[in-house]
């Protein structure tokens, strides 16, 4: 389960059909959508119209839930994300831009015995494992826009206004 359609949860989606796995991904807008669906997600979540997003994991999993969760928004969707979560599954914690201050009941992580993974960066030797993937399977980035250097303000507010899909990119040499 992938929760947004930023440049996280994007490549996420590319490793995983890289992988084999069948993808959920959730989204505000069904343009953005189609277009993870163009990358291959199988299941699309639009989280304005169903905002029991975690319901319609379940269902979309016959009750059994993801087994691997990327948690790239953090306290406003994070209780949301241990309901849609498969016994035993991981939630790796990638991202916090609804906050840093959750206040969870921990029943849910004792009953599933779920796995959770926070993430800072990874080592040398996961970088290297993701290199041999990306050349492996001709992965690319999916690149909304570029911004010259001068622009970063600019590109600043364009990825806080949510519109993007996918990375963000600054260019030092434009």
């Amino acid at each position: 389960m992938l929760l947004g359609t930023g440049g996280v949860s994007l490549f996420a989606l590319q490793f995983a059909k890289a992988a084999g796995a069948r993808v959920i991904i959730s989204s505000s807008s069904d343009e953005k959508l189609a277009r993870a669906r163009s990358l291959g997600a199988d299941v699309t979540i639009n989280y304005q119209s169903t905002p029991a997003w975690d319901e319609a994991v379940l269902a979309a999993t016959d009750g059994a839930g993801a087994d691997l969760i990327v948690e790239t928004v953090g306290p406003s969707t994070f209780a949301r994300s241990l309901n849609a979560a498969a016994v035993a599954a991981t939630i790796f914690v990638v991202g916090f831009v609804s906050g840093m201050e959750l206040v969870i009941s921990i029943l849910p992580i004792n009953l599933k015995t779920l796995n959770i993974v926070g993430n800072n960066t990874g080592s040398t030797a996961n970088l290297a494992d993701a290199v041999r993937a990306i050349a492996t399977t001709g992965i690319k980035p999916v690149i909304d826009r570029t911004f010259g250097f001068e622009q970063t303000v600019d590109a600043y507010r364009f990825l806080e206004s949510a519109a993007h899909f996918g990375k963000v990119a600054i260019d030092l040499d434009a």
